[in-house]
């Protein structure tokens, strides 16, 4: 059963609710919470201690959990500070009692309780796991929203507690790849049901979407069966949908099936999708601000290009805008400051490799192409000792497609030594060479 009696703001006064949280902040200082330097976010510890407070009413808890979220926009805290807040609020409890919330309040607190854990997932590695933790007892409470054969719930645009639980699926997968089988199971049952309605509004729609390009980055046969890709050209191709409904649309179709040439994505390409939608994207990703409603991560935005690049009229359809290789270029520079979050690692290799698949083709590098000589000459060797192995790895067969006679060399050495018997078979490729292109290694 649901309390709805925590509508009311009957319960403590406001002078017990300040003393309550004078005790409660004199209590943390002496447990050592503010050892860290918390002066950027200091305003905020006070509204996490009355949310964790055992004598605030969930109503007025409502209150505090909505200033939080506001207060956790990107252009609100720098990603220094909102580590150190999560820290600081993982250590207060903030996630558990968020839960329960979620799990015993009224829909309106477990709507705000659950934008909350969004926004607090929303580019924090540590935040996503701590919540991937807790989000089955999450799930519970939103089972009926996504398996319910009603449509109610779909139909009201506005339904709050609806939107908060897309919104919160989306954030958590976008940082944390091995929950989306857990997340998947929830939302196959919504999502198309989303997509097809005329109900509901853009902001459903288009984080809906943003949950299946999270999910299409490892669930692709389950998302391809249930035929997303068509689905989603007709509100790319529909033109009553605004950009913020149709949000992230083209690349779900570009990961479902753009490997290889095919109706969907061909369609994609008469829209100019490289010029009108990758491209963008990409410079909004590098510059950190806002696209179709939404903050994309390099993850993203870099499979886009390392999927296309794959088809070799896709891939030249890729250079033909004389942007796109300047971005990549961008995007990997190994003297940039470090990645905001733990998958832009993986963002950084993902467009290695489309540049890898660029050179396969010969559509890169041009031979007056200084920007990217200077790449070869300075950047390309620094990514080869970065210590990511993925990275590594990229930047290897990068070099060894662009420099192919000398690997060949290399590895005619080796089987000379291994003809005389010097070498045991195999042992110069897969134990010496693959120390500096580790993708011979994956041919043992």
């Amino acid at each position: 059963m649901l309390d709805d009696d925590d509508d009311s703001d009957q319960g403590l006064s406001l002078q017990e609710v300040v003393q309550g949280f004078m005790n409660i902040n004199h209590t943390h200082a002496n447990m050592g919470t503010y050892q860290e330097d918390t002066r950027d976010i200091r305003h905020l510890l006070p509204w996490v201690d009355m949310v964790c407070a055992a004598q605030v009413t969930a109503q007025q808890k409502k209150r505090y959990l909505e200033e939080l979220s506001f207060a956790l926009r990107p252009q609100e805290l720098s990603p220094q500070a909102r580590e150190m807040f999560v820290r600081q609020a993982l250590h207060r409890g903030v996630v558990p009692e968020a839960v329960r919330l979620i799990e015993s309040a009224s829909p309106t607190v477990a709507a705000a309780a659950t934008n909350f854990l969004g926004d607090f997932a929303f580019n924090s590695d540590m935040g996503s796991k701590e919540v991937l933790k807790v989000f089955d007892r999450i799930a519970d409470r939103f089972q009926h929203l996504f398996s319910s054969s009603s449509d109610r719930a779909l139909m009201l645009h506005d339904d709050w507690l609806l939107q908060a639980a897309i919104l919160l699926c989306v954030n958590i997968a976008a940082t944390c790849p091995a929950g989306h089988m857990k997340l998947v199971r929830l939302v196959q049952p919504v999502c198309l049901k989303i997509l097809q309605s005329k109900q509901v509004g853009d902001k459903l729609r288009g984080n809906t979407i943003l949950l299946l390009a999270n999910l299409s980055m490892t669930v692709l046969n389950e998302l391809r069966e249930l035929h997303v890709a068509n689905v989603l050209l007709q509100l790319v191709s529909d033109g009553n949908v605004s950009n913020h409904g149709k949000s992230v649309a083209e690349s779900v179709i570009i990961f479902l099936h753009g490997e290889q040439e095919c109706r969907q994505v061909d369609i994609l390409m008469e829209r100019d999708v490289v010029s009108s939608y990758c491209v963008p994207i990409m410079e909004h990703t590098l510059k950190g601000t806002e696209f179709r409603g939404m903050f994309p991560h390099l993850l993203y935005s870099a499979k886009l290009f390392q999927v296309l690049s794959r088809c070799r009229l896709y891939a030249g359809r890729l250079v033909q805008d004389a942007r796109t290789i300047p971005l990549l270029l961008k995007a990997v520079n190994p003297r940039a400051p470090p990645p905001r979050v733990e998958t832009d690692y993986e963002g950084r290799r993902l467009v290695l490799q489309a540049l890898w698949s660029l050179a396969k083709f010969r559509l890169w590098p041009s031979p007056d192409d200084a920007d990217s000589q200077k790449f070869l000459d300075k950047g390309l060797p620094m990514l080869c000792e970065d210590r990511h192995v993925g990275i590594r790895t990229a930047a290897a067969g990068i070099f060894a497609q662009l420099f192919y006679p000398s690997v060949i060399r290399m590895l005619a050495v080796g089987r000379r030594l291994e003809t005389a018997g010097l070498l045991p078979p195999g042992f110069w490729r897969f134990r010496i060479a693959s120390q500096l292109f580790p993708f011979l290694a994956e041919g043992q």
